[in-house]
């Protein structure tokens, strides 16, 4: 499934509002992307709109890394 340019926009900007919540929710633990590759909130953001961009749904779990609960991203199909 190919989304709107609006669509997309709404994805990746309700998915960033998301991320900033798990971000307070978890304040301490780390960013990772796929393949467990850390990263901080703006490279987690440009991640977030790249993949909306490429008509990619966002999904988060929290699971411990390194000690941490840390917020893992990923993208799913569309």
């Amino acid at each position: 499934m190919v989304f709107s340019n609006t669509e997309k926009e709404i994805i990746w900007v309700d998915t960033w509002n998301d991320l900033y919540d798990l971000i307070e929710k978890y304040p301490g633990g780390y960013i990772l992307l796929p393949d467990y590759i850390e990263t901080d909130k703006e490279g987690a953001e440009g991640w977030i709109q790249n993949a909306a961009y490429e008509s990619n749904r966002i999904v988060f779990k929290v699971e411990y890394f390194k000690g941490k609960e840390s917020i893992f991203i990923n993208k799913m199909e569309a």
